[in-house]
């Protein structure tokens, strides 16, 4: 077995992540799944202004980019509950600027996504914020494709009303973010994607039976 390449700072449902001592992260699939397009991806959004961590080299699946100093936005909402609507606001106008760019051509395409030719990053949520000293940073661009910007939202509001959550204090938390980024992002974008955001995320083989059950229910509810 390889040694690790530094010291382990998270691990995803794909990938981890490890400190490599020098400023720099080592992001890497435990699959084996090739990350070139992925570092392509996090290039091409940077040179259009959104702030993502700077890519430095990749090599099959493993990419070397900046670490990143700072809280998730999870964190932060976790240490400063207060802050719950602030950060729905952000994570909603942090989305609208990727929507806001036009694929390039070589972008792909995802079964199952709306594709009207923007930028769609597809997990965007508070895990996947973080709050650096010089401003959000959005990470985790696995997922990124050529889509829709009311899809991107709707699945993300699913996203994260699916999070599952203990105690009083979270779900009374979960549930001011989640309708605040609708407000934020607006309802009836929101609205729009629902019912294929639903079908996309009940495909994913990772999501658990909590989830599921969380999606159907608002899918329930909204008469879809």
């Amino acid at each position: 077995m390889a040694p690790e390449p530094g010291r382990l700072m998270a691990s995803g449902r794909a990938a981890d992540v490890y400190d490599l001592g020098d400023g720099t992260v080592l992001r890497r699939y435990r699959s084996g799944q090739n990350a070139t397009v992925e570092g392509r991806v996090m290039r091409w959004v940077r040179e259009q202004g959104v702030a993502v961590p700077l890519v430095h080299r990749v090599d099959g699946p493993d990419i070397v980019m900046d670490l990143v100093p700072g809280p998730t936005m999870l964190a932060d909402l976790e240490a400063r509950p207060w802050r719950v609507v602030q950060h729905a606001r952000l994570l909603a106008r942090l989305q609208r600027e990727v929507n806001d760019l036009r694929s390039p051509a070589w972008l792909p395409r995802r079964a199952g996504v709306p594709d009207a030719g923007t930028v769609a990053h597809l997990d965007l949520h508070p895990m996947n914020v973080i709050l650096s000293p010089d401003g959000p940073v959005i990470i985790d661009w696995t997922n990124a494709a050529s889509g829709d910007g009311s899809f991107d939202a709707a699945l993300s509001y699913l996203l994260m009303s699916g999070f599952e959550t203990t105690g009083t204090r979270d779900r009374i938390g979960q549930r001011t973010i989640v309708g605040s980024f609708r407000w934020w992002r607006g309802h009836r974008e929101v609205g729009r994607s629902l019912g294929p955001a639903a079908e996309y995320r009940l495909a994913d083989a990772n999501v658990t039976p909590g989830e599921a059950e969380t999606v159907r229910r608002i899918l329930d509810r909204s008469g879809r």
